[in-house]
C-alpha cells in the first residue's frame, strides 16, 4: 500500500522551501510531501557520524590520495 501524503492542516503557513516549489509549479500536496520527507531524513541523519563533514585531517588525507593517484596516472600515460 502507498502511504497517504500528509499535508499541513489548519492553514498553517508553508515553509519557504515548500512555497518555492509551489511557485515553480509543483502541486501543493507534492511540495508538502517532499518537505515532510526531507525533514525526516534530516532528523534521522543529524547525528549519524558518516554524514558529518570531513575533519581537517580527513580532508588532507583525501587530497593527498587524490594527488598521488593523479601523479601515478600521469606517469602511466607518459611512460
Amino acid at each position: 500500500m502507498t502511504p497517504t501524503p500528509q499535508t499541513q492542516t489548519g492553514g498553517a503557513p508553508a515553509s519557504s522551501f515548500e512555497s518555492e516549489l509551489i511557485a515553480a509549479g509543483k502541486d501543493p500536496v507534492v511540495a508538502a510531501e517532499l518537505e515532510r520527507r526531507i525533514q525526516i531524513i534530516e532528523r534521522d541523519e543529524l547525528h549519524d557520524e558518516s554524514r558529518q563533514p570531513f575533519s581537517a585531517r580527513e580532508m588532507t588525507v583525501y587530497v593527498a590520495v587524490s594527488v598521488v593517484a593523479v601523479v601515478i596516472g600521469a606517469l602511466v600515460v607518459v611512460l
